[in-house]
């Protein structure tokens, strides 16, 4: 998988889960989850959270030379199966941050 379609990928699962929480919670429990005070206008930078990411990636070489095309996010698969090829692979740590307003349950203050 690419490294830009993990990212989408697990950013879009994440906002869509918040809001699925959310959304069957509504009224069943006597909390919220990501409350926000008084309306929608009142969500601002103090909303704002920071999804962390740390993704091994990998790079590998085939015996011809060529080095496989863009940043994978991969998995590990075990098992036999004889090839006539050879391959280097280098994993490497990508650390960073995306801040997000993930969904949030508007909280009315009672008069």
């Amino acid at each position: 998988m690419e490294l830009s379609e993990f990212v989408a990928m697990t950013l879009g699962e994440i906002q869509r889960g918040v809001q699925t929480a959310i959304n069957s919670t509504k009224g069943n429990v006597s909390g919220a989850i990501n409350p926000v005070w008084g309306t929608t206008k009142d969500i601002g930078a103090a909303h704002i959270q920071s999804i962390h990411f740390d993704i091994a990636v990998t790079a590998v070489e085939k015996a011809s030379g060529q080095v496989g095309g863009g940043i994978k996010v991969v998995g590990v698969t075990l098992g036999g199966g004889g090839t006539g090829t050879s391959e280097t692979t280098e994993v490497s740590r990508i650390q960073f941050s995306i801040p997000i307003v993930p969904p949030v349950t508007v909280v009315s203050h009672d008069p």
